[in-house]
């Protein structure tokens, strides 16, 4: 009997025969890491045998198990007999959720008050009411209480916010930069892990939201909608994808999403950032994308370009490695620059903190009722 598993999370795998020995069976993906190895266990009176062994894999995806080797034996010993059983079958590993769930009792208390800052509303934004405070120095006079002002005999502000609904639109890079190891995973694999939680707590605040896969050419796309039915198909499209070794056509992807999109969204592109002139065409599509919609583009460090960067100079290879270095992060930072002067978000973060930090940027451009 085989199930859905999930990454990281250890899973059960049974197999089940029929005979009248004592036997040892496996058959399970190396991917898989099986623990035992081999399973021995002893048949009942009736023939029938199940053995259990436990699974936890580190990589989503899909692992087909092959044959089954079982050997079988007499409980005397003086006969075996190697036996191998073609029951081919595969199973879904999906990326965790198990950081999901850790926030779900934070999310279900609302949109957190974060320090120094202030619900605000952008030109034209529909609002709702969120609630009374009291009067800050500094504040919108319009935006006095007076009813609440005269009950607590000094000035209570109204707070509004940006109304729920809005649209949330993943993009994720399968081109050969997101093919880099970041860690113990690749930096596909921490995308996918930090769109499954984006598109989750978008979803607990009523937004919509859709993905789209693309590397020289769209390779999926799902059009923002509400509802467990929209995460159940994410979470599907996103634990089979792999990323591709060839250059990522941002033009006609970011094209392809602008066509689809028939209303503002918040568009967040995955990807990877290198120098100015490696960047240009996600820069220029980007800008493009800025004049209608709020871009956050979301970079992820690799932890040994860090290393090299903030490492002691002990040596004169060191010094090699720091200038390389240096000079690498100089020019994404150049590029989150330009970025920048034309009015999109920019997010650089090492790849095992990517996901706690999307969530948090998301929150608080809702907190500021910037989408």
């Amino acid at each position: 009997m085989f199930r859905r598993c999930w990454s990281w999370s250890p899973s059960p795998i049974t197999s089940a025969c029929s005979s009248s020995s004592r036997a040892t069976s496996r058959c399970c993906p190396d991917g898989l890491k099986p623990h035992p190895r081999e399973v021995v266990g002893t048949f009942d009176r009736a023939g029938h045998l199940e053995l259990t062994y436990a699974t936890s894999s580190p990589r989503r995806g899909a692992y087909r198990f092959g044959p089954i080797d079982l050997q079988v034996s007499r409980r005397d010993g003086w006969w075996r007999r190697q036996v191998r059983l073609d029951r081919p079958h595969e199973v879904a590993v999906f990326p965790n959720v198990v950081a999901i769930k850790r926030i779900q009792l934070t999310l279900r208390r609302g949109l957190r008050a974060m320090a120094g800052l202030r619900r605000a509303r952008p030109p034209g934004a529909s609002t709702a009411f969120a609630g009374l405070r009291d009067y800050v120095r500094g504040d919108d006079i319009r935006r006095v209480s007076w009813t609440a002002t005269a009950r607590r005999d000094h000035p209570v502000m109204v707070e509004v916010e940006a109304e729920r609904g809005q649209q949330v639109m993943i993009a994720i890079d399968c081109g050969r930069l997101m093919t880099a190891p970041a860690g113990e995973l690749d930096k596909l694999d921490h995308a996918v892990n930090a769109a499954l939680m984006l598109a989750w707590v978008a979803q607990a605040y009523g937004d919509r939201v859709g993905l789209m896969t693309f590397d020289d050419r769209v390779t999926n796309f799902i059009k923002p909608e509400r509802g467990s039915t929209q995460l159940r198909q994410i979470t599907e499209a996103l634990y089979a994808i792999q990323a591709e070794y060839v250059e990522p056509d941002f033009g006609h992807a970011l094209t392809h999403l602008s066509l689809r999109l028939g209303r503002r969204s918040m568009i967040v592109v995955l990807t990877d950032l290198q120098d100015p002139e490696a960047s240009k065409e996600l820069v220029a599509h980007c800008l493009r994308l800025a004049a209608r919609h709020l871009v956050l583009v979301v970079a992820m460090s690799d932890p040994a370009a860090l290393n090299a960067r903030y490492a002691p100079v002990t040596t004169s290879s060191r010094a090699y490695e720091w200038a390389a270095a240096e000079e690498f992060m100089a020019s994404r930072r150049e590029s989150f620059e330009l970025l920048r002067r034309g009015g999109v978000l920019g997010l650089d973060v090492v790849a095992g903190n990517l996901s706690p930090a999307l969530v948090e940027r998301y929150l608080e451009l809702k907190e500021r009722a910037l989408l």
